[in-house]
Protein backbone atom coordinates (compact mmCIF):
# COMPACT_ATOMS: atom_id res chain seq x y z
CA UNK A 1 0.00 0.00 0.00
CA UNK A 2 1.50 3.99 -1.00
CA UNK A 3 1.71 6.51 1.36
CA UNK A 4 -1.07 8.28 -0.06
CA UNK A 5 -3.67 6.06 0.67
CA UNK A 6 -2.78 6.11 4.55
CA UNK A 7 -5.00 9.43 4.95
CA UNK A 8 -7.90 7.49 3.60
CA UNK A 9 -6.98 4.29 5.99
CA UNK A 10 -6.73 6.44 8.57
CA UNK A 11 -10.01 7.87 8.14
CA UNK A 12 -11.81 4.70 8.27
CA UNK A 13 -10.92 4.16 11.31
CA UNK A 14 -11.84 7.01 12.65
CA UNK A 15 -15.05 6.44 11.40
CA UNK A 16 -15.17 2.91 12.76
CA UNK A 17 -14.21 4.59 16.29
CA UNK A 18 -16.73 6.65 15.75
CA UNK A 19 -19.48 4.34 15.35
CA UNK A 20 -18.27 2.58 18.60
CA UNK A 21 -18.71 5.52 20.46
CA UNK A 22 -22.07 6.12 19.03
CA UNK A 23 -23.37 2.73 20.39
CA UNK A 24 -21.74 3.35 23.31
CA UNK A 25 -24.03 6.53 23.63
CA UNK A 26 -26.92 4.91 22.42
CA UNK A 27 -26.81 2.22 24.87
CA UNK A 28 -25.90 4.58 27.95
CA UNK A 29 -29.74 6.39 27.08
CA UNK A 30 -31.60 3.41 26.92
CA UNK A 31 -30.34 2.51 30.22
CA UNK A 32 -30.81 5.91 31.38
CA UNK A 33 -34.10 5.74 29.71
CA UNK A 34 -34.83 2.43 31.34
CA UNK A 35 -33.79 2.96 34.81
CA UNK A 36 -36.50 6.31 34.93
CA UNK A 37 -39.17 4.42 34.12
CA UNK A 38 -38.47 1.41 36.23
CA UNK A 39 -38.00 3.59 39.43
CA UNK A 40 -41.65 5.26 38.46
CA UNK A 41 -42.69 1.81 38.07
CA UNK A 42 -41.82 0.59 41.66
CA UNK A 43 -43.31 3.94 42.79
CA UNK A 44 -46.89 2.45 42.25
CA UNK A 45 -45.89 -1.09 42.63
CA UNK A 46 -47.86 -1.17 45.80
CA UNK A 47 -50.72 0.21 44.22
CA UNK A 48 -51.04 -3.18 41.68
CA UNK A 49 -54.07 -5.21 42.70
CA UNK A 50 -52.12 -8.54 42.71
CA UNK A 51 -54.32 -11.55 40.10
CA UNK A 52 -53.21 -13.37 37.39
CA UNK A 53 -53.04 -10.63 34.69
CA UNK A 54 -51.14 -8.72 36.62
CA UNK A 55 -48.87 -10.95 37.96
CA UNK A 56 -47.91 -12.16 34.54
CA UNK A 57 -47.00 -8.52 32.96
CA UNK A 58 -45.23 -8.16 36.30
CA UNK A 59 -43.17 -11.24 35.52
CA UNK A 60 -42.61 -9.96 31.90
CA UNK A 61 -41.74 -6.49 32.58
CA UNK A 62 -38.73 -7.69 35.19
CA UNK A 63 -37.99 -10.37 32.19
CA UNK A 64 -37.82 -8.02 29.62
CA UNK A 65 -36.53 -5.19 31.65
CA UNK A 66 -33.19 -7.82 32.76
CA UNK A 67 -32.89 -8.99 28.94
CA UNK A 68 -32.73 -4.70 28.51
CA UNK A 69 -30.24 -4.50 31.43
CA UNK A 70 -27.94 -7.43 29.59
CA UNK A 71 -28.38 -6.40 26.22
CA UNK A 72 -27.11 -2.80 26.22
CA UNK A 73 -24.20 -3.63 28.70
CA UNK A 74 -23.16 -6.16 26.31
CA UNK A 75 -23.48 -3.58 23.80
CA UNK A 76 -21.23 -1.32 25.90
CA UNK A 77 -18.64 -3.83 26.67
CA UNK A 78 -19.19 -6.58 24.18
CA UNK A 79 -17.20 -9.79 23.87
CA UNK A 80 -15.52 -10.53 20.67
CA UNK A 81 -14.09 -14.52 20.14
CA UNK A 82 -11.38 -15.15 17.45
CA UNK A 83 -12.23 -16.94 14.90
CA UNK A 84 -10.15 -19.71 13.68
CA UNK A 85 -8.98 -18.26 10.38
CA UNK A 86 -7.37 -15.40 12.57
CA UNK A 87 -5.72 -17.75 15.23
CA UNK A 88 -4.08 -19.30 11.79
CA UNK A 89 -3.20 -15.65 11.01
CA UNK A 90 -0.99 -15.29 14.22
CA UNK A 91 1.58 -17.91 13.41
CA UNK A 92 2.18 -15.82 10.57
CA UNK A 93 5.21 -12.96 10.50
CA UNK A 94 3.21 -10.36 11.22
CA UNK A 95 4.18 -7.32 13.42
CA UNK A 96 3.89 -8.78 17.65
CA UNK A 97 2.76 -5.92 18.94
CA UNK A 98 1.11 -2.84 17.72
CA UNK A 99 2.90 0.23 18.83
CA UNK A 100 0.39 2.45 17.73
CA UNK A 101 -2.27 1.25 20.15
CA UNK A 102 -2.63 0.88 23.59
CA UNK A 103 -2.20 -2.86 23.82
CA UNK A 104 0.94 -2.81 22.52
CA UNK A 105 2.69 0.08 24.16
CA UNK A 106 1.52 -1.28 27.21
CA UNK A 107 3.53 -3.98 26.81
CA UNK A 108 7.05 -1.85 26.79
CA UNK A 109 9.09 -2.28 30.06
CA UNK A 110 9.82 1.64 29.35
CA UNK A 111 9.72 4.64 27.37
CA UNK A 112 12.79 4.52 26.05
CA UNK A 113 12.21 0.61 24.99
CA UNK A 114 8.44 2.18 23.21
CA UNK A 115 10.70 4.77 21.73
CA UNK A 116 13.12 2.46 19.87
CA UNK A 117 10.33 0.29 18.86
CA UNK A 118 8.13 3.15 17.27
CA UNK A 119 11.12 4.29 15.14
CA UNK A 120 11.92 1.02 13.71
CA UNK A 121 7.74 0.23 12.80
CA UNK A 122 7.70 3.87 11.26
CA UNK A 123 10.45 2.78 8.61
CA UNK A 124 8.56 0.14 7.10
CA UNK A 125 5.30 1.85 5.33
CA UNK A 126 3.61 -0.97 4.71
CA UNK A 127 3.79 -2.39 8.29
CA UNK A 128 2.11 0.62 9.15
CA UNK A 129 -0.52 0.21 7.03
CA UNK A 130 -1.15 -3.85 7.76
CA UNK A 131 -1.31 -2.64 11.64
CA UNK A 132 -4.35 0.09 10.61
CA UNK A 133 -5.99 -2.07 8.42
CA UNK A 134 -5.58 -4.63 11.12
CA UNK A 135 -6.57 -2.41 13.23
CA UNK A 136 -10.00 -1.34 11.29
CA UNK A 137 -10.59 -4.95 11.00
CA UNK A 138 -10.61 -5.35 14.99
CA UNK A 139 -13.05 -2.27 15.35
CA UNK A 140 -15.80 -3.17 12.66
CA UNK A 141 -16.06 -6.70 14.37
CA UNK A 142 -16.34 -4.81 17.73
CA UNK A 143 -19.24 -2.79 16.22
CA UNK A 144 -20.81 -5.24 14.79
CA UNK A 145 -21.09 -7.46 17.71
CA UNK A 146 -22.37 -4.04 19.34
CA UNK A 147 -25.01 -2.79 17.28
CA UNK A 148 -26.18 -6.35 17.60
CA UNK A 149 -26.78 -5.94 21.08
CA UNK A 150 -28.13 -2.16 20.46
CA UNK A 151 -30.68 -3.48 18.12
CA UNK A 152 -31.84 -6.31 20.69
CA UNK A 153 -31.60 -4.00 23.89
CA UNK A 154 -34.25 -0.85 21.82
CA UNK A 155 -36.31 -4.01 21.00
CA UNK A 156 -36.41 -5.32 24.75
CA UNK A 157 -36.77 -1.53 26.32
CA UNK A 158 -39.61 -1.13 23.89
CA UNK A 159 -41.37 -4.29 25.14
CA UNK A 160 -40.52 -3.40 28.80
CA UNK A 161 -41.62 0.20 28.32
CA UNK A 162 -44.81 -1.44 26.41
CA UNK A 163 -45.80 -3.46 29.55
CA UNK A 164 -45.15 -1.56 31.93
CA UNK A 165 -47.40 1.15 29.81
CA UNK A 166 -50.56 -1.44 30.03
CA UNK A 167 -50.01 -1.85 33.61
CA UNK A 168 -50.26 1.46 34.07
CA UNK A 169 -53.82 1.23 31.86
CA UNK A 170 -54.52 -1.37 34.13
CA UNK A 171 -54.71 0.40 37.45
CA UNK A 172 -56.30 3.49 35.85
CA UNK A 173 -58.74 0.99 34.70
CA UNK A 174 -58.91 -0.18 37.59
CA UNK A 175 -59.40 2.06 40.44
CA UNK A 176 -61.79 4.13 38.27
CA UNK A 177 -64.32 0.95 38.21
CA UNK A 178 -63.87 0.55 41.95
CA UNK A 179 -64.65 4.54 42.01
CA UNK A 180 -61.51 5.55 43.59
CA UNK A 181 -58.07 6.90 42.87
CA UNK A 182 -54.92 6.04 44.61
CA UNK A 183 -53.10 8.72 46.43
CA UNK A 184 -49.23 8.43 46.46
Amino acid sequence: MSVTNLPIVLRILDNENHLSERADQKSISMLSILGVFMVFFIAYYRLIPINIFTGVLILLYFFFALLSIVNLIMAIRPRIRKTKAENEDEGKAIVSCDPAFFTGICTFTSPSAYKIALEAFLQDESQIAEVYIRQIFSVARINSEKYKHVQRGIITVICSLTIELTVIVYLFMYYQSAGKMPTL
